[in-house]
């Protein structure tokens, strides 16, 4: 066709300054009266998202409806504006734009006196005047993710094909952020995103939503195994090591997958599942991904429902207590302490345990209330009890993260008239790196007050050492992990051996977590821990029966079953 030529429609050219930016590449796409298809850069196609078939369409309107990125309106839009071009008194048009067509720029000129071109440009706003990419990355942003998703939902009725909607969180950078620095977590990110791009075809859209969470907008799926592959060669992909300033870095993706039309019709409704999908890639171990199924929807409403009753929970106060799990000195057996385990009475469903809501309050941003409730409730019971027995209180990272936590322990010992010497606040690696250095000042204060500090969950974080390195703990807590297994297992037994050897030669008491057997006590014995904790010695128990415990061991007497193991 006269106008093009086979070498400008495969490489596509650089764009008259006419409706054009500097440097700019345009594809193009001629077209004769008749709006018969002539010649197809390859620009055109990659701006398009054309598929192999919609390449091949012999008139405009098969192509630009094969198109994914143009909905029903700007289908419509450029046809008209095309036709109008043709017509005799047809004029060039430059910086057509329309909301249907995110982040694409359009212009229509004669190219000889049979012939026009549409011209094709990427423009990284959209047609409202918003960003429509992300500055870190370079790839779109949210804003461009959900129209262009909008605009595949709203494509002409011809267009078969569905769409997916892939959501991929990448666990790691947060805490890569938080020991190696934010500018190899903005590297980590940008390696990412560059392998993302590089797995996709040109028709889908890569995006960043939000901090560590990617978006795929795939398109042309046939098949829901389709979505899958593409899922499960992302996961292979990203969880691939990263070599960075010198550092051997590895990150956990996780992906939530949701197809249109059998999985939501909406974009709305497409991304919210797609996240249902992605929360539950937990049950599937480190790293994977899931589809949307109408159980998640099911869970996902009785999770909303579960917020709405803890909300209620926290601002009425009344709704939680405290159970009370003893604490055992070794050899001798001697009662030392309870740590006080928060639970919540649910008005239909009864007791829940923390492992349950406690995720959830941190996702509502309710932790601090609770733990505050907690600190203070823990040291009113702690002042009635026998001196010099303790309470041990696990402390959240919302605590830390507020900086108020002297100031919290202050006023729940002053109200109490509880001593600092008979409060141990517990603390994880996690909470610590939440918010580190600020975690440490506010750690070295209490400690300095007579507050005594524990590190639990220990051996089970990354950097466990390191904290032992920068902060003075009083005790390790061996995880439950480590102690279930023993006295069979070898592997065990030699962690916690070591562990307790570590404790010693620093001058840090050792505890023992889930206590379950005698066999299990006798080897803690053995390999030297000097506490101990679990059902063996008894469950938690609530605040009312805490005072029968406490004269069932006698104020320094062992529990019969732990003197049997002991003597």
């Amino acid at each position: 066709m006269d106008g093009m030529t086979e070498s400008e429609a495969g490489r596509g050219r650089e764009a008259d300054p006419k409706g054009s930016r500097p440097g700019e590449t345009e594809g193009m796409v001629s077209f004769d009266s008749e709006l018969h298809v002539g010649l197809v850069c390859g620009r055109a196609v990659a701006l398009l998202g054309l598929s192999r078939t919609g390449r091949q369409a012999h008139g405009l309107i098969d192509l630009l409806e094969a198109s994914p990125r143009l909905d029903r309106d700007a289908v419509a839009g450029l046809l008209s504006a095309c036709l109008a071009a043709t017509l005799p008194s047809g004029e060039e048009a430059v910086g057509l734009q329309w909301p249907g067509a995110p982040g694409l720029r359009f212009g229509i000129r004669r190219a000889s006196a049979v012939s026009w071109v549409l011209s094709v440009f990427s423009d990284d706003r959209l047609a409202n005047g918003m960003a429509g990419f992300d500055p870190l990355t370079g790839l779109a942003d949210r804003a461009m993710f959900e129209a262009r998703l909008a605009a595949v939902l709203d494509g002409p009725p011809r267009r078969r094909a569905g769409s997916a909607v892939l959501l991929c969180d990448i666990e790691g950078i947060r805490a890569v952020n938080q020991v190696l620095g934010h500018a190899i977590g903005e590297d980590l990110l940008r390696a990412a995103a560059r392998r993302l791009q590089a797995a996709v075809r040109d028709a889908d859209l890569v995006a960043r939503m939000a901090g560590e969470e990617f978006a795929i907008l795939q398109s042309e799926v046939e098949e829901p195994n389709q979505a899958a592959a593409l899922g499960e060669r992302l996961v292979a992909l990203l969880g691939r090591p990263y070599l960075i300033a010198g550092e051997a870095i590895v990150v956990t993706p996780r992906i939530g997958i949701a197809i249109a039309p059998a999985d939501g019709r909406s974009k709305g409704e497409l991304v919210r599942r797609a996240a249902m999908a992605l929360n539950e890639t937990d049950a599937e171990g480190p790293g994977g991904f899931r589809r949307f199924s109408p159980e998640m929807d099911r869970r996902w409403q009785e999770t909303r429902a579960l917020e709405a009753a803890l909300r209620q929970a926290v601002q009425e106060g009344t709704a939680f207590e405290l159970h009370y799990q003893p604490q055992i000195a070794l050899p001798h057996g001697r009662l030392t302490g309870f740590e006080a385990l928060i639970r919540w009475r649910h008005p239909e469903r009864g007791l829940v345990s923390p492992a349950e809501f406690l995720p959830v309050a941190e996702r509502l941003g309710v932790m601090h209330q609770i733990g505050t409730w907690v600190l203070q409730e823990a040291c009113r019971a702690a002042a009635a009890w026998p001196a010099p027995l303790t309470v041990a209180v696990n402390i959240a990272p919302a605590q830390l993260e507020s900086g108020r936590l002297n100031e919290d322990v202050a006023e729940a010992l002053h109200l109490s008239g509880l001593t600092a010497a008979r409060l141990e606040l517990e603390v994880t690696e996690t909470v610590l790196l939440a918010s580190a250095d600020s975690a440490l000042r506010q750690l070295v204060a209490l400690r300095e007050s007579g507050v005594r500090i524990a590190m639990d969950d220990f051996g089970t974080g990354h950097s466990s050492l390191t904290q032992l390195r920068v902060f003075a703990f009083d005790r390790l807590k061996i995880d439950r992990s480590f102690v279930q297994d023993l006295p069979a297992g070898e592997d065990s037994a030699a962690i916690v051996r070591a562990v307790a050897g570590l404790g010693h030669s620093l001058g840090i008491a050792v505890t023992a977590e889930g206590v379950e057997t005698q066999e299990q006590l006798e080897q803690l014995c053995a390999e030297g821990c000097d506490a101990a904790q679990g059902f063996f010695f008894g469950r938690p128990v609530p605040l009312a029966k805490v005072r029968e415990m406490i004269e069932r061991f006698g104020q320094s007497a062992r529990p019969p079953a732990t003197a049997q193991a002991l003597t």
